[in-house]
């Protein structure tokens, strides 16, 4: 069905009514598309009932806007279109909002891709409005809705959502607000409607999706003519003024926009589960008096009344909140009687749940949230229980007057703070008063009031030389007070906590005591809090830090509950970097004391049989003070516990351990050594032989570094277990499975290993996001001084990044080997940018990289290999002297696969690939045999061109020759995994494919060689490709080259993208070239062009370009179809 007359549009149509006509105008810009579209929405199909919107309005008390009906009525017809719009917003209904709406699964798409319905809001067959009610409070959707009046409408690519603006509005515009996934805040002013949403953010003149579909067209016929949008910005930007003023003029309570602001902290209450720092946002909600206020409107607006039954509810105003919930039940509609209802039978004691909440639950919510207030928000007649719930009743006060009258008598402001040692209030008044007499005083006083409300990381001040000793108690009395409340509250004054480490004195030590007792274990402040006591040095740290250790096991149940909620969510961006238990940390370092109280501690960890994950490391350190104690009682717990390490099960082949199991294992296999040698040496041997079976490479290779910590502890001398710690040692890619080899050799003092603990200190001296390294790099330190009598120097960070050595760049090469005093990377990367080509480059650089891939294949956890990556390119710039560092690689037999595949495409570009053609092309037989098993460095690289001409020489007589090249190949694959960019470098995309050329010999190999590679291995999958290719074996002769030459290419993968390899051959000349080739942009714009040596051609063109026409032909080349470029 085609549209019969081109719409015109005026401002007004923006409001409502052309919905319809305004997708097809902006959104779509062929016809054959809005024919599609109209036609769909011609159908009756998904059609809203006519009376839709006055079932909604009895099921919530208020009719939504007429652009809500209009959009029911057009989204099938969006639907059928979807795929033909550019994806800037996509309203889709993933999740189904409230409840998944019930319609026929018989549609031809994806039924997790239907346009978002609003008819989910109504009831479901057999559903009472009680149920609804529950779904609403239940999910942060349905509160969105409730307290705000919106309904989640879209998302665009970034993670962004929209949402639809659900009450009335007198021109029936549903308006449409952009939801910041990152702040999880609506914000910015709306789109007025949903027609004004479609306009703004599509035009028919800007449609990626035509580009493609046009490229598609030009090889079959001509393009479809696109339509331009009759929608004006002159028309637009008419309605979006006249829109703006209407909308300023109209009350809060019926934008959605003002009714989040007030309302976003409330949004999680009653499912349980508060927003994120709900109480740094309550702080800004309504007060009081605004209730006082506002009630008289609750009959004009439901969202208005919905949140004031529910903050009443939350802030216990038990007396507003009656009053708020008598108001609602006599509003019109269901949903918010029954709410009010239900909260009037929870204040009555005749419920014990809101939904799926229970009393307790309830309670304790309602608890945080009373003491979290501001007086202001809590009605007259409980502002003293807040008082007594924040701490500030009881104690000792003085009235403004009176405090006032004293210090004009003269009296000393500290003697006073020191008589009122805990009234915050008191203390802010005398500090102010100091600050007269004192200027230079009164502004740290400023900016101590201003740093206090900071978030627990704050520093201030910088220096412990600007500290004031005046500070030290009013500090601690109002850190002590902020203990009272939320983190996120600024009353909290969580941005003194490292003030108070920097003090370090007594008053310091009576807030942080306070704070270990009051707070619950996943407070943020008793991170800071513990860190401090980790580094105090004075005579009460101790004890309050083994109160804390203690405390751990008071607050399991709490630890063990966060986790289980967070394994339940699954991993999101709120929970990703949850933190269980802060106090696990002083557990950790409490053990590591190593007295009797320590041995208490590591006695009571090893009570437990469950749950063992929460106690991360502590494990480990419990078994390390079993074996400094000498607690043989704890030896069987410990054997169970390597046993069962040895069982643990991977979910994939990339599996590795975590940390914490790594730590635990070999601190255990350690103390098995120590309290029972005799039984340890076979016991960890038996272990160890099971590892090495294990199916999953890398928990095998990590079981193995646990299982030999305690073997090399026992038998430090044994040449199997020193040949295996250097290989676990000697990896470069930061895994922390050396932890427990560092450990025992230290304790063994095990001088053929040291020098590998240089690395671990220094590898990661400057951590950004994960700190896990620098327990390796404590671990390496002390195992260092044990040996060497004396500690390694701290990390000279002056010249970290080698920016002043740059500027000399002869320096540059030997800093390579000064990991003490420079990011390796950063020298490499500044060699690479100054273009430094030296020879010392190459002699010092390529040894480095060599050691720093020689075990690379035993790399499982992801890292970002910046080094490594800066060293390839450094030494890549320094052109041919290069090539036999990276041809060494190649022969590393516990290279990384990948590295190894790198080199080869570093070596393929190090040097002209016209040059090699030259040389190959006037290869004989014997040459080429010899070269092939000698296999020097500058070969490595370019097999496939040796094997077509070899073929070319000998035909099917050439066979054994070129299958020890494809072995070749195949033995630097990864037989455990695969990466996707094998079949993007040559010689593996190459060489097996040139087998079909010896017929049944040939296919036979293939096959075979495929049938011993394991299943989706590396080589399995280069094998695999090269069967599926099919090639046509049969050598054509050159045909005439004209003026322009005959161009061959290859997509080096086998597809449509990827590397392009391309020939030029021409009468007179022979190019050779790459496109699209974008590894680490190593070559300049992704291409490179090289030329064969006229010279050769002047010789016997005819025999030479015959010779490189039919090799091409052997490795896969065929002739270029070119397409007209067209104009976009």
């Amino acid at each position: 069905m085609t549209q019969k007359s081109p719409p015109s549009f005026k401002k007004s149509d923006l409001s409502s009514g052309k919905l319809a006509e305004i997708m097809a105008d902006r959104m779509l810009s062929k016809q054959s598309y809005r024919d599609t579209f109209w036609k769909a929405f011609a159908s009756k199909k998904k059609k809203a009932p006519a009376n839709f919107l006055d079932q909604f309005e009895k099921l919530y008390g208020f009719q939504p806007p007429e652009e809500i009906l209009e959009w029911e009525n057009v989204r099938f017809a969006y639907e059928q279109i979807m795929y033909n719009v550019n994806d800037i917003w996509n309203m889709i209904d993933h999740e189904g909002g409230l409840q998944i709406d019930e319609e026929s699964e018989d549609e031809d798409y994806d039924p997790d891709y239907r346009a978002v319905s609003f008819q989910k809001f109504l009831l479901k067959k057999s559903q009472s409005p009680e149920e609804q009610v529950n779904s609403i409070l239940g999910s942060y959707q349905g509160l969105m809705f409730l307290l705000t009046g919106v309904a989640h409408f879209g998302s665009d690519g970034g993670g962004d959502s929209c949402w639809i603006n659900m009450l009335p509005h007198a021109e029936g515009s549903a308006e449409v607000h952009r939801y910041n996934h990152e702040v999880g805040e609506l914000e910015d002013e709306p789109f007025f409607s949903i027609a004004h949403f479609i306009a703004s953010n599509w035009s028919s003149e800007e449609d990626d999706y035509d580009d493609y579909d046009e490229e598609d067209e030009d090889e079959e016929g001509a393009s479809e003519e696109r339509i331009e949008s009759l929608l004006g910005d002159k028309v637009l930007k008419q309605y979006e003024a006249e829109a703006q003023k209407k909308y300023d003029k109209r009350p809060f309570y019926t934008k959605s926009l003002d009714l989040f602001e007030r309302s976003a902290w409330l949004l999680g209450h009653s499912y349980g589960d508060p927003a994120y720092a709900y109480a740094e946002k309550l702080a800004s909600a309504p007060k009081f008096k605004d209730w006082e206020a506002e009630k008289k409107f609750l009959d004009k607006s439901h969202p208005l009344a919905a949140y004031w039954i529910l903050a009443h509810y939350f802030m216990k105003n038990e007396k507003a909140c009656r009053e708020a919930c008598a108001a609602a039940k006599k509003l019109s509609g269901k949903i918010l009687p029954a709410i009010a209802k239900s909260i009037l039978s929870l204040l009555d004691g005749k419920s014990d749940s809101l939904g799926k909440v229970k009393a307790k639950k309830l309670q304790e919510l309602r608890n945080q949230t009373f003491k979290n207030c501001d007086i202001s928000q809590i009605e007259p007649e409980n502002r003293k229980l807040l008082e007594e719930a924040t701490g500030l009743s009881g104690k000792k006060k003085i009235a403004s007057g009176d405090l006032k009258k004293r210090i004009q008598k003269g009296e000393d402001p500290l003697s006073l703070m020191e008589e009122f040692s805990e009234d915050v209030e008191t203390h802010d008044f005398l500090l102010k008063e100091i600050g007269k007499k004192d200027p230079k005083f009164s502004k740290l006083v400023e900016q101590y009031f201003k740093e206090r409300t900071d978030s627990t990381y704050n520093e201030w001040p910088y220096k412990k030389e600007d500290l004031d000793l005046r500070l030290s108690l009013p500090i601690s009395a109002a850190f002590r007070q902020g203990l009272n409340y939320d983190v996120e509250n600024k009353k909290a004054y969580a941005g003194i906590i490292k003030t108070l480490g920097k003090f370090d004195d007594q008053n310091a030590m009576n807030a942080f005591r306070d704070a270990v007792r009051k707070l619950k274990q996943d407070d943020k402040r008793l991170e800071e809090v513990v860190g401090c006591l980790l580094q105090s040095e004075h005579e009460d740290a101790l004890s309050i830090w083994t109160e804390a250790a203690w405390k751990f096991f008071e607050t399991l149940d709490g630890a063990l509950e966060k986790k289980k909620k967070v394994q339940d969510e699954g991993p999101n961006l709120n929970n990703i970097f949850t933190v269980f238990s802060y106090l696990q940390q002083a557990l950790n370092e409490r053990l590591l004391v190593g007295d009797e109280e320590s041995g208490k501690l590591a006695n009571k960890v090893l009570t437990y049989r469950k749950n063992l994950s929460i106690f991360g490391i502590a494990l480990g350190y419990a078994f390390a003070v079993s074996a400094k104690l000498g607690f043989k009682e704890n030896l069987e717990y410990i054997r169970i516990y390597l046993e069962m390490g040895s069982q643990i099960k991977g979910s994939g082949r990339d599996s590795y351990l975590e940390f914490n199991q790594l730590v635990n294992l070999s601190e255990g296999a350690i103390a098995w050594a120590v309290l029972e040698p005799e039984t340890a040496k076979s016991g960890l041997r038996e272990l160890f032989e099971k590892a090495e079976k294990h199916s999953s490479p890398g928990i095998s290779i990590d079981l193995l570094a646990c299982y030999l910590s305690g073997l090399l502890f026992l038998e430090p001398d044994r040449e199997e277990w020193i040949q295996f710690a250097h290989r676990i040692l000697g990896n470069r890619g930061e895994e922390y499975r050396a932890y427990g080899p560092i450990r025992a050799v230290g304790k063994a003092k095990i001088q053929a290993l040291k020098n590998h603990l240089y690395y671990h200190v220094y590898a990661d001296p400057s951590p950004m996001v994960d700190y896990t390294w620098t327990y390796i790099e404590h671990a390496a330190r002390i195992a260092w001084t044990l040996i060497e009598g004396k500690e390694l120097p701290a990390f000279d960070d002056d010249d970290e990044y080698a920016n002043r050595l740059s500027k000399n760049p002869k320096e540059l090469p030997a800093a390579i080997l000064k990991p003490e005093k420079y990011s390796i990377q950063h020298v490499f990367q500044n060699i690479r940018e100054k273009k430094y080509v030296n020879p010392e480059v190459i002699k010092i650089g390529g040894p480095w990289l060599e050691e720093s891939l020689r075990f690379s294949c035993d790399e499982y956890r992801y890292g970002g290999n910046y080094d490594r990556w800066e060293a390839m390119k450094a030494l890549f710039i320094q052109g041919e002297s290069a090539i036999p560092v990276y041809a060494g690689i190649l022969d590393l037999p516990y290279a990384a696969s990948d590295w190894k595949l790198y080199c080869l495409q570093f070596l393929r570009f190090v040097e002209k690939e016209g040059k090699q053609w030259a040389r190959v092309l006037q290869m004989e037989e014997d040459t080429i045999v010899q070269i092939v098993n000698s296999n020097p460095p500058e070969w490595a690289a370019w097999g496939d061109l040796l094997a077509a001409k070899l073929f070319l020489l000998k035909g099917k007589d050439s066979f054994e020759t070129i299958l020890k090249l494809i072995k070749r190949r195949l033995s630097y694959t990864d037989p455990h995994s695969y990466t996707s960019s094998s079949t993007e470098e040559a010689l593996a995309s190459r060489l097996p494919s040139i087998l079909p050329w010896f017929g049944r010999e040939g296919d036979n190999t293939l096959e075979r060689l495929w049938k011993e590679s394991k299943k989706e291995s590396e080589g399995w999958y280069i094998l695999d490709s090269a069967a599926r290719k099919n090639p046509e074996i049969v050598l054509s002769e050159l045909p005439e080259l004209g003026e322009e030459g005959i161009e061959l290419e290859q997509r080096i993968n086998g597809g449509e993208y990827g590397p392009r390899f391309w020939i030029q051959l021409g009468s007179k000349e022979a190019k050779f070239g790459i496109e699209e080739f974008h590894l680490h942009s190593i070559l300049e714009n992704s291409r490179a062009e090289s030329s064969l040596d006229s010279s050769l051609l002047k010789k016997d063109s005819q025999k030479i370009l015959s010779d490189l026409w039919k090799m091409a032909q052997i490795l896969g080349y065929k002739v270029s179809k070119k397409k007209s470029k067209k104009k976009r």
